[in-house]
């Protein structure tokens, strides 16, 4: 009897030591490690330099932080970057962490900054629209796909749109504009989607909003191209059957309808650019 209870008395002694070496592992090395496959998948899906200045792993709080992540502009424009976040939030049903599908309940990112540069009919964000893959399949064969992705409700809030315009006479060349808030809801609940989807669901998002908000203060040649870019992105999801969004909760509520009805002023593609992100599949 006393040698089982010395024996239970190490076993419970060596978990307590295990589960805080883990913690300390967690804390040393596992920020470093999301931060670095955060930067390493956005590079990826945008093919263009992605920066992350920290990354704050919660694994019993099921909750991850980021703070500073800023999206370099592609070559050939003037402006260092494309996109900067000043802060992301997600938070993560952490008993789906070990399986094929990671069910995450909330991601919210506020504050982002970014910088739209027209260069004849074409601009910096639909260059990167252009780069995003269909999906996250392997680039080889040995590569293992990534974590499938269930995401509940998705939140982008403070978009604040700085668009540098070809100098044209009576026109400004610097445009302003701030998106009302856009939030998503049940995104890969159908079929769940990949982190390259998930990065083209957000861009997808802000360009529906600046399609819809600048097109009385853009050029609707831009307008249209970004439109037809966003529209490739909603067509592809939708043609493996997966739902991104079926609804905008507060905020403007309206987003994808407001787009639809203003389709005749701004150009048939940019309409059919929502319609394709925003609107759920028929049977």
């Amino acid at each position: 009897m006393k040698r089982a209870k010395k024996w239970i008395g190490a076993l419970a002694a060596a978990v307590v030591v295990l589960v805080v070496l883990v913690v300390v592992l967690v804390g040393l090395f596992g920020n470093h490690a999301v931060k670095a496959g955060i930067e390493k998948a956005g590079r990826y899906a945008l093919k263009v330099g992605v920066h992350l200045d920290s990354a704050a792993l919660s694994l019993f709080g099921g909750t991850l932080t980021l703070d500073s992540l800023v999206i370099d502009n592609p070559e050939g424009y003037q402006h260092p970057t494309l996109l900067t976040l000043e802060q992301g939030f997600v938070a993560v049903d952490t008993g789906s962490l070990l399986s094929d599908t990671v069910e995450i309940e909330k991601i919210q990112l506020d504050n982002i900054t970014l910088t739209l540069e027209q260069k004849g009919l074409t601009s910096n964000l639909q260059e990167v629209l252009n780069n995003l893959p269909v999906s996250d399949a392997p680039s080889e064969p040995d590569q293992k796909p990534g974590k499938n992705l269930k995401i509940k409700e998705l939140h982008i809030n403070g978009v604040r749109v700085n668009a540098k315009l070809l100098p044209l006479p009576g026109r400004a060349d610097t445009v302003s504009l701030r998106l009302s808030p856009i939030t998503l809801r049940d995104i890969g609940t159908d079929e769940p989607i990949d982190t390259v989807q998930l990065t083209g669901v957000v861009l997808a998002a802000i360009a529906g909003g600046i399609v819809e908000q600048g097109k009385d203060m853009l050029p609707t040649d831009m307008l249209n191209t970004l439109g037809q870019s966003a529209a490739r992105i909603g067509q592809e999801l939708l043609q493996e059957g997966l739902n991104i969004g079926t609804k905008l909760l507060e905020g403007t509520g309206t987003l994808g309808k407001d787009i639809l009805d203003s389709a005749g002023d701004i150009g048939k593609d940019a309409g059919e650019a929502i319609r394709g992100i925003f609107q759920r599949k028929e049977d």
